[in-house]
């Protein structure tokens, strides 16, 4: 996994969730906001990580950083994952790209999304969901941060209060875009109380891993998609 050099949210995650015949290797990426300063930060500094990540010959390396999907020029999430797979000769994915084949594989049609980021990063975030997998979001919520050890420090009360506002709108999934933001375990109850799917950013590296792997695992406690693992 490529990782922002200063998000330490997914690891813990991840570790705790995956299941014991996967093992997480992380390089970390130099990153210091979720902007487009920080973006052009992460792209200069991938080539370097994906090269080190390739020694071990990994199954799948994933590029955790969602945010960087969407501020990237048109066409950059592909470009992304040729230019890293050429140098690495792996498979590689996207977060940002993760979740909309979650959604696909799920028949989301009307999707809200929740994000810690500021107004731009959502509205690119809307763009590239349309232009790259025709769907259309629909209401957004965002808590306007940049800096992603404030992220980190967020607790899940703001999420489950947004949440509860986009549950209004009856959509058919919500993405929880944002690797840094440490709520996974409150995901499962979240749809239990408002009648939703939730797709987040670190759900989603762990379907694609499963997904590389052509595995059958499916883990309980942490929302629906990881319960049924759809294939896609």
């Amino acid at each position: 996994m490529l990782l922002p050099a200063t998000n330490i949210a997914v690891e813990i995650e991840l570790n705790r969730v995956l299941p014991k015949n996967y093992q997480l290797f992380i390089s970390r990426v130099k990153v210091s906001s979720v902007d487009e300063i920080g973006w052009k930060e992460h792209d200069a500094d991938m080539d370097y990580q994906t090269e080190l990540l390739a020694t071990i010959r990994p199954e799948l390396i994933i590029m955790l950083q969602t945010a960087a999907s969407f501020i990237g020029p048109e066409g950059y999430d592909a470009d992304i994952v040729k230019r890293l797979h050429d140098i690495s000769g792996v498979p590689v994915v996207t977060t940002a790209h993760s979740i909309g084949r979650i959604l696909k594989a799920i028949g989301a049609k009307k999707v809200a999304m929740l994000s810690p980021y500021n107004t731009d990063v959502a509205a690119s975030a809307k763009k590239y969901y349309k232009n790259i997998h025709q769907v259309d979001i629909g209401p957004v919520e965002f808590f306007n941060i940049t800096d992603v050890k404030r992220i980190i420090e967020l607790g899940p009360e703001l999420a489950e209060r947004a949440i509860e506002r986009l549950a209004q709108s009856k959509p058919d999934a919500i993405i929880l875009a944002g690797g840094a933001y440490q709520i996974m375990e409150h995901i499962g109850y979240w749809e239990k109380k408002y009648g939703c799917t939730i797709v987040s950013t670190n759900q989603a590296a762990i379907w694609a891993s499963v997904q590389a792997c052509n595995g059958n695992e499916k883990i309980t406690g942490n929302g629906k998609i990881l319960e049924l693992m759809p294939k896609g």
